[in-house]
């Protein structure tokens, strides 16, 4: 008996020292107090903001480096949870381990949790707050086959296959960069995040330029400037909303089904969609107020809000299904599609595509910008990574042609002649191979400078203008078969409805090939 009671007490001992070992390694590493100047939450309980139950459903590694006490964990948190009861895989940077950096079981870790939502066919969150590489284990490990190097190969495979979301809390500069970058989506949290290639202090000592972390890769740059970032959050606790609204668009993986909601009456009345598009074809308005009044009510989350304002992008439901909108804005820059807005609509469109989330495009734009600079930024480059991604784009898509539709501006667009499954026009649509008063300028200069009268010139112009019009008449080129069909606004949204719905089976097999040689 007393030999089976002292197997007992050593069994109870074994289990007291692993679970003493745990709670240990929950606390986290010695720099609290620096987080709290920060104005940061401790990893796990930044972790509470996005799980059901405030904590993962099951963590792993939890005892990586465990011999060595100031490494709990080795400054990184990994495994899954629960996210409105939909299960997602997660990494969490620890910011009180060294500054969240990456050592070679941290890497591993990051490695191990992207390998299994690769095989679990799960979403994966990366909560980053780290400071880089740890240089103080320099060597071999950041380039070796299974090392923290892999990391961005791990990036690769999973692109596609299942929905990746990076948030950053801090500064985050090299390698740790380059995570949120490679992720479907990218949240940083205002006046505390930060991303570059190389810190401020490695920048001045490289070019001799002094520049701050805000200025540098802040939040506000990257969501404005190099459109690097989709959303900006105010707080943690933003961001945590961000990324769970998100996810309720999106599948678990590229052949998974996508979340289906109550079909919610639109937030403005169909109705109203004459009174926002003004008569007048340059007139401005935001397109905005027509996505309100087309989709589910409130269900609009746009995507790249502040970057190449002049193309609105984002996902919201129609009927309780999940859409993708791509609209010009006519509020900004006229609608013209620049080399920026050609990258966020690519982007857009790509992404919409690899999770077969249908399309929905609103084309309202005189075409793509000209000029010397828009050349050096790549227009016709970048413009094409637009028509490429529409052109390849094999879900469920619709063109709405809410009123001009110029030059190349309706490829990028996806309009007849980019496979959309409908081509609907408004009876406020323009489809034409340029404006009235370009074409008019450039066929007729000759005539028209040739008349000396004002008065006889602005007449003749006028003239010319009307006839040029008369051309591409709505009516006419819905006779004429150019578009599918011609729609009273009221009956936008019914008619959306019943045709994404028609199409819920498309199969349309891209022509067989190993890839593309352009890279959008």
């Amino acid at each position: 008996m007393t030999k089976y009671l002292a197997k007992d007490v050593l069994k109870l001992e074994r289990e007291r020292k692993i679970l003493a070992e745990r709670e240990r390694i929950y606390k986290g590493g010695p720099d609290h107090e620096k987080i709290k100047k920060l104005g940061k939450l401790f990893v796990r309980d930044r972790l509470k903001l996005y799980f059901d139950d405030e904590q993962p459903y099951y963590e792993t590694g939890l005892f990586a480096n465990a011999n060595k006490e100031k490494l709990p964990a080795d400054g990184v948190v990994t495994g899954t949870g629960k996210i409105d009861e939909r299960l997602v895989f997660f990494m969490a940077s620890d910011y009180t381990v060294k500054a969240g950096s990456i050592g070679k079981y941290h890497g591993e870790k990051i490695l191990r949790i992207q390998e299994s939502a690769i095989r679990g066919r799960r979403p994966i969150v990366y909560l980053i707050d780290s400071s880089g590489g740890r240089i103080d284990e320099a060597g071999g490990y950041h380039v070796e086959k299974y090392s923290g190097g892999k990391i961005w190969y791990n990036h690769s495979m999973l692109s596609g296959r299942v929905p990746q979301i990076a948030v950053l809390y801090g500064p985050c500069f090299a390698g740790t960069a380059y995570m949120p970058v490679f992720s479907d989506f990218v949240v940083m949290v205002d006046k505390i995040s930060g991303m570059a290639i190389a810190s401020p202090r490695m920048v001045q000592m490289a070019t001799g330029q002094k520049v701050d972390v805000e200025e540098l890769g802040g939040a506000t740059m990257h969501t404005t400037k190099s459109g690097s970032a989709d959303f900006i959050a105010k707080s943690e606790e933003e961001a945590a909303q961000i990324v769970k609204k998100l996810l309720s668009y999106l599948p678990d993986h590229f052949e998974g089904k996508i979340p289906e909601f109550p079909a919610v009456e639109p937030k403005r009345s169909p109705e109203e969609i004459d009174n926002i598009i003004p008569m007048e074809p340059n007139r401005a308005y935001d397109v905005r107020k027509l996505i309100e009044a087309i989709v589910d009510g409130d269900s609009f989350l746009e995507v790249k809000a502040n970057y190449a304002k002049e193309l609105v992008t984002g996902f919201a439901r129609l009927n309780g299904k999940t859409v993708g909108i791509v609209a010009n804005q006519p509020m900004q820059k006229g609608g013209a599609i620049f080399p920026e807005s050609s990258d966020k609509g690519a982007k857009f469109v790509w992404t919409c595509d690899a999770y077969n989330i249908p399309l929905l495009y609103l084309c309202d734009t005189p075409g793509f910008m000209v000029g010397t600079k828009v050349e050096q930024e790549g227009i016709l480059r970048k413009g094409r990574n637009f028509i490429y991604a529409s052109s390849t784009a094999n879900v469920p898509k619709m063109c709405v042609i809410v009123r001009k539709a110029y030059g190349a501006g309706i490829y990028a667009m996806a309009g007849p002649a980019y496979e959309p499954d409908t081509t609907i026009a408004l009876p406020s649509a323009e489809i034409a191979i340029m404006g009235p008063e370009a074409a008019v300028n450039a066929v007729y200069y000759n005539k028209i400078h040739s008349v000396t009268d004002p008065e006889e010139r602005v007449a003749l112009i006028q003239e010319l203008r009307e006839e040029y019009r008369a051309g591409y008449d709505i009516i006419k080129l819905s006779g004429e078969l150019v578009v599918d069909d011609l729609v009273v606004p009221s009956e936008l949204r019914k008619e959306l409805i019943r045709r994404y719905e028609t199409f819920e089976n498309k199969d349309f097999p891209l022509p067989a090939k190993k890839h593309s040689t352009i890279l959008s």
